[in-house]
Order: structure tokens, then sequence, then C-alpha cells
């Protein structure tokens, strides 16, 4: 089904905390730089930033620099000139020591398009460093290692800046919940994770989940230590595992997609996971670009427990049944796995209290209602799929 999805998408075309004064960031950004902008949740942030003009919450729409590989420009500039005139789009590499982000930053300051200005009191730019692989493959303890470096080149190119740009910059980096913990790792409190946990046991090489894990720990980490060596307004997004429907059914392929689009055709059992929605994920960058409460903070986003695999799937069932799509009688539950050290439906993390209080209320949606969403999207792309 997962090829049947790119296809159909091809005819569619289209730690401490860190102590530095945060009173030259206003509360609205002026300028966000999204890395990985094409992708599952950079696409969403995107639109959410624009989907949010006129939210009270929201004080204006700022200009948005999608950063994307060098072979996605001419593709995304065609779909973003449609939606907003907002939005520029720019080549990134994150292996490329840092040059791409230097121009993107250069473009954040050159308001009369001859030169760099160094007095940028009346520049704000929030850089949300969504980029990053997430991909099944052989060599994962390269794709760590480019992880690592990604984030590390951004940090120093912020670093790099004058005094005066620094100051009109924040950094707000996508790490994760493999960030956080690693599978079976007890937590601090004996109970459940924090904001306080570090994930101190996924090692580089052991297998891919291992290497991807310790490149979140390992890029967060690195740009916490630049952030506090350089002065940095930094803040870092832990979210849990991200599903969730792809943005206008155009976001390019991501795992999370394919995974579930193997539970509802019954290609494997559906999983209990800890887990939050795209649009959720999307909605909490957004917020936390826009208040200075969570300058120096590290913020899990997620449901607080799983809920059971068997849920799960009888959600998947009667959504297949509503709309007469698939075979239902092939969507079955893993019922092997009980959580681990965590049991299913035991509270897996703390977050909702800091989520309400750093984000201004934000809350995450239900596992139900995000699975339904998901999967009423891919399921009428394999009903199309089929059909042409």
């Amino acid at each position: 089904m997962f090829e049947r999805f790119n296809r159909v998408l091809s005819l569619t075309v289209l730690a401490s905390v860190l102590l530095v004064s945060v009173d030259a960031f206003s509360a609205a950004s002026k300028k966000i730089v999204v890395t990985g902008a094409s992708g599952y949740l950079g696409r969403e942030i995107v639109n959410t930033l624009l989907n949010e003009e006129g939210d009270e919450e929201i004080l204006s729409t700022p200009e948005v620099i999608c950063l994307v590989r060098g072979s996605r420009v001419e593709e995304e500039k065609l779909y973003w000139g449609s939606k907003s005139s907002t939005i520029k789009v720019m080549p990134y590499d994150m292996l490329d020591g840092g040059t791409s982000i230097k121009n993107a930053l250069s473009s954040v300051f050159n308001d009369d398009g001859k030169e760099v200005r160094d007095d940028a009191s009346d520049i704000e730019c929030c850089i949300l460093h969504v980029a990053s692989v997430f991909s099944l493959c052989d060599d994962h303890e390269t794709m760590a290692h480019d992880n690592v470096k990604g984030a590390k080149d951004l940090m120093n190119a912020v670093a790099n800046l004058s005094a005066n740009q620094k100051d009109q910059v924040r950094v707000i980096l996508t790490s994760s919940m493999a960030g956080v913990r690693a599978g079976g790792q007890i937590p601090l409190n004996g109970k459940y994770y924090t904001h306080k946990d570090w994930n101190v046991e996924s090692q580089l090489g052991a297998s891919w989940g291992a290497s991807y894990q310790w490149s979140k720990a390992a890029s967060e980490k690195v740009a916490w230590d630049i952030a506090k060596e350089s002065g940095i307004q930094f803040t870092s997004l832990n979210p849990a595992f991200i599903f969730g429907p792809p943005s206008n059914r155009e976001s390019s392929a991501s795992f999370s997609i394919e995974t579930v689009s193997k539970w509802i055709t019954g290609e494997s059992p559906v999983q209990s996971r800890l887990c939050v929605d795209v649009r959720d994920v999307a909605r909490a960058h957004v917020l936390a670009s826009q208040t200075d409460k969570t300058v120096n903070e590290r913020i899990i986003i997620s449901r607080e427990a799983r809920i059971s695999s068997e849920i799960i799937a009888e959600e998947l069932k009667k959504l297949a049944i509503e709309l007469g799509i698939g075979d239902p009688d092939k969507i079955h539950p893993d019922t092997a796995f009980d959580g681990g050290l965590i049991k299913i439906g035991d509270r897996e993390v703390a977050c909702d209290e800091r989520m309400v209080d750093l984000l201004d209320g934000f809350k995450c949606r239900p596992v139900e209602e995000t699975m339904r969403d998901m999967a009423k999207v891919l399921l009428e792309i394999d009903r199309v799929a089929d059909e042409a």
C-alpha cells in the first residue's frame, strides 16, 4: 500500500537550564525558518502557521522561509506559491557544514537586497530545526552521525552571528522521546518519564532503532551545549511517536505513514505506541515560537499513556466498515506486547501540566481521533490507487 500511496501523491501533483536574556525577543516572531519543510511534520508546521492567521493566540502571520532539499526547491515553490505570498523556499543540506543555514540567515537579515545588516533590532527570527533522517537503512551509524552533524552545524551557524543578530534569533529543536529514554530505561523517579530524563542507554550501532535513538539524544545534547556556551535562546520539543493525517495528502512519505498503512492492510499487527498527533506537534511548535515562556525549556509533547492495540485496531476496523474500503477482517492487534517496563494504560510520561503552562493551555487530542483521521486519509488514497 505504501507504494500505491506514493503513486497517488504523484498523480495528485501536488541538561541544565540555559540562563540568557529573552528581553530582546518579543511575543511574535516576524520571520520563521523551518528546516525539513517538505517533510511530514515540517509541512504540517508551515500549514499551521498559515492557518493561524486571525487566531487570538497567534499575534501575526510571519514570513516563513522553507528550507528543503535542493531537488525539491522548484516543486515546493509551486506548492507554496499558490497558498501564500509570505513564504520563501530555499535549498537546505544539513550536511554542507552550515552553508545553507547561513544563507537562510543572511536572507533573514538582508532586508534591502544588498547587504546583510548587523543592526538587527527590528528583525525577529525563530528557527524550527525539524530536519533529520528517520528511515530504515543499513548504514544506521552514518545516519545517526548525520543527524548530530546537522544539529551541530545549525547551532554553530547561529552562534557565529554578530551579537546584535544573535540576540534576535531563537532556535527550537525538534527532538524526540527518544532523547528522553531508551527502551526499558528506568525513569529517574522510578515511575514515569519527565523532561528531566535523558536517554543514556541507547547504543550507537546496536541496531537501526538504537542508532536513531542515540542520534536524537546526542543531537539534543550538543544543541543545548552550544546554546549554553554561546548564549542562544533555545528550546527543545520532545514529541512521542508522531502519527496523524498527512497535510493535504501531499506530505512526503514517512515511516509513520508506512507503519499505519501496513496496519490497515493487515500486513503487520496494530501496535500500542506512546504517540502524538502530527497536527498537535505542529501547533506546539507554532505556540512555542510565539512566547518567551518556552525559551530555555525542554518540553515533552505526548499523551501521557499508551492505549491498547486492541482499541486502536477496533477503531480502524470500524472506520474501514463505515467507508466500505479495505478488508477490516485483516486488521489485527499485537496482543503479545504489554508495554514492557511501564504497562499499557499506566502513566508513562508526565507532560500535560507543562504543556498547559508553557504552551498557553495546549493539550493533545485523543489517540483514537488521530488514528481514525489518519486511517481515513490512507484508506481513501488506497481506494483512488485501486481505481487508477
